[in-house]
């Protein structure tokens, strides 16, 4: 066992020696820079001992090594006495990488290493870490290290001897305090597998590590396992404690995806398989290969998976959106929730959640009384922990209108505002999300356009890149099929049992590869455009604006350019090229023709309109409804009341059906834009200029 003379002999030699450029550049910014962090595995290299003492001995050890750097007496730019924290870190994964829900006795006063994202922090709050003591007899003072616990006073005088409780007073003004910050650390969601909760652990920052971490950011903390006492609701001690990290190091994890870990074989067999001709078929194939068509859905949905190329900011410092969006609207019994669930547990980060059961600060981020005092404290939602990965919502229609337009910000901007309690921040909420809703009277209306049919607000729906209605079609052929396959689906879980699965049913890429296939791709390729790519996605956007120019529609906005390209990038990501080449822009139009024919065509035209999504209304219905209120505007200058029949007899002069022309100005009547002051008569409720 390592002495303490030779630990702080051994630990001043390392100093001056082994990393003395590491020390001297903290010492050149004391007291600004206040801790000199300690490589582990460069520490065992010299002393493989020490090192061993570090982690099972930490107290000591980390008293020790800042009392050697003490004496080594390192001049400072300041001039003042160069007394840093040590603060190790790097532990090795096996066996101090531990899983939060996994720390308990075993690691009790040793040093732990956890990964995990932030969920909830402190305001910071003075610590006193040396208490002055005065005696009430003799006067004579005593300064005392105080623990993490509770404020207890010496037990007896060491001038006068007395005992007992109440012989000391604390001088709080000569006494010594420091800065600390109570934080929550929340499992990654990744690491949890099956129907475990993401357990939490209560990390204690102090000093120079307080305001180092905001809610959902990814970390990596070493620190020490420490107990507190419970309170019991009679205000006695329980036998039960609670238990908190004493944060000795934090590093901030950059990666935003799952650190897969992939052996050398496993990586040839990605790059192998990224060379097949067939392997966009295989992977949409792969996904929820139990549901049975829906083969574009599954295309986009596995492009989402990979996401565009990311960190890309504009000259002007403005962010460009790499995730994609995407939106499925469908009737009932259709498989979105399966798809769904199979989504969140392929997707190497994913967080799922209910739309019935989601609140805006539930999904964004929420102000709550702080549990460890006085104050407020902000905790992040669902889309800041899931930030680098996917967010699935299902029901999404089932949420309120004001929670879902919560969201907005962090569609586009990828981040959530919060002003809330006094506080005002931004977190980052870098999310790909995945949304599922049922149309307004549950079920698809055939004889309706599908735009019309959606129940969620034209800002929301603009905000997807992709929005697939899927219809429960009455077709015997397909039913046939669809039957069959569920069939052999059940046939095939039952002969799993027995190690025998059918064939056929088997995905053509397993789930664990899949896994570690996106992970690859996403960590190893930033696709650029190509000229060839560039130029076709630039046509495509020009030929349909044209035509929206000759037909007096907009079916297509630069919105949709950007998210062309993020979809051309995700399909090169996905052949793991960095190039976006012609078949990737081909890939991505074809998507986007698929969903322009499907989603935005006015039914009472037949030509594709943003408009449908983007308004509400398709454009056609827009001129009409003008069309009436300037009949309105023009009759209001003959009569002060205006008769709905005369209004429809001067509607046909326009083209307009009678029934059609009293079901807009009942529409009108709806917005407000119109009123009956009397029966059987209209007027305009306010001014307008259209």
């Amino acid at each position: 066992m390592v002495e303490e003379n030779e630990a702080i002999n051994a630990f001043e030699e390392f100093f001056s020696e082994y990393i003395q450029r590491e020390v001297y550049d903290v010492a050149s910014g004391f007291p600004q820079k206040r801790s000199v962090n300690v490589d582990l595995e460069k520490l065992a290299r010299f002393n493989h001992e020490l090192a061993d003492l570090v982690t099972e001995r930490p107290d000591e050890a980390c008293g020790w090594a800042e009392y050697a750097i003490k004496r080594i007496g390192v001049p400072t730019a300041s001039g003042a006495e160069f007394s840093p924290h040590v603060r190790f870190y790097n532990l090795p994964a096996d066996p101090y990488d531990v899983m939060v829900q996994n720390l308990g006795a075993e690691h009790l006063n040793k040093l732990a290493r956890v990964q995990g994202v932030i969920s909830l922090i402190s305001d910071i709050k003075p610590r006193m870490v040396h208490a002055l003591w005065e005696c009430l007899h003799c006067e004579s003072r005593v300064k005392v290290l105080s623990d993490k616990g509770n404020l207890v006073p010496p037990g007896q005088c060491n001038s006068c001897g007395r005992k007992g409780k109440g012989i000391f007073r604390l001088i709080e003004k000569s006494s010594e305090f420091t800065n600390m910050q109570n934080v929550k650390l929340q499992e990654l969601v990744e690491r949890v597998r099956g129907a475990s909760p993401a357990a939490q652990i209560d990390l204690w920052l102090e000093d120079d590590l307080t305001n180092m971490v905001v809610p959902g950011e990814k970390v990596l903390v070493s620190g020490i396992l420490r107990l507190r006492p419970m309170i019991t609701k009679k205000g006695g001690r329980s036998s039960v404690y609670a238990k908190f990290l004493d944060v000795v190091h934090v590093q901030k994890l950059e990666q935003e995806f799952e650190e897969v870990e992939i052996s050398k074989e496993e990586e040839a067999q990605i790059i192998e398989l990224s060379k097949n001709p067939r392997l966009p078929e295989l992977i949409a194939q792969s996904i929820a290969s139990g549901i049975y068509g829906h083969n574009e859905m599954k295309q986009a949905i596995a492009l989402q998976l990979f996401g565009g190329t990311p960190n890309k900011v504009l000259p002007d410092g403005q962010k460009i959106r790499s995730d994609i969006h995407v939106l499925l609207v469908g009737d009932p019994g259709t498989g979105k929730s399966a798809l769904m669930l199979y989504v969140a547990r392929l997707a190497p980060k994913c967080i799922y959640v209910a739309g019935a059961s989601s609140s805006a600060v539930g999904l964004t981020a929420a102000a709550e009384r702080d549990e460890f005092g006085e104050g407020w404290v902000l905790k992040a939602g669902a889309l800041v922990l899931a930030s680098g990965g996917m967010a699935a919502i299902d029901e999404f229609e089932k949420m309120k209108a004001e929670d879902r337009g919560a969201i907005h910000e962090c569609l586009e901007q990828q981040y959530v505002s919060i002003a809330k309690a006094g506080m005002v921040t931004r977190f980052k909420a870098q999310t790909a999300l995945l949304a599922a809703a049922n149309p307004k009277f549950g079920r698809f209306d055939l004889t309706q356009p599908v735009a019309q049919q959606f129940a969620l607000e034209p800002a929301l729906l603009s905000r997807f890149d992709l929005i697939f209605p899927v219809k429960d079609v009455l077709d015997e052929t397909r039913d046939r099929r669809l039957a069959e396959h569920i069939i052999k689906g059940h046939k095939s879980a039952a002969k799993s049992f027995k190690g025998t699965p059918d064939e056929s049913i088997v995905p053509p890429i397993s789930v664990d590869l899949l896994r570690k296939y996106i992970a690859y791709a996403r960590r190893n390729t930033s696709p650029e455009l190509t000229e060839e790519a560039s130029d076709k996605i630039k046509e495509y956007y020009i030929q349909l604006r044209l035509i929206g120019e000759k037909e007096k529609t907009f079916p297509i906005t630069a919105r949709q350019i950007e998210g062309l390209i993020r979809l051309a990038e995700a399909s090169a990501k996905m052949r793991l090229n960095n190039k976006v080449e012609l078949q990737d822009a081909e890939k991505s139009i074809f998507l986007m023709d698929y969903v322009l024919k499907e989603v935005f065509v006015d039914r009472e035209t037949g030509k594709i309109d943003y408009d449908v999504i983007g308004t509400g209304q398709p454009k056609s219905r827009t001129d009409k409804m003008r069309s009436i209120l300037g009949i309105i505007n023009n009759l209001e200058q003959k009569f002060d009341l205006v008769s709905i029949e005369e209004v429809v007899k001067e509607a046909a002069s326009y083209g307009l059906e009678e029934f059609y022309a009293r079901r807009l100005i009942d529409e009108l009547e709806r917005q407000g834009d119109l009123y009956e002051p009397k029966t059987g008569f209209i007027k305009s409720a306010r001014p307008k200029t259209w």
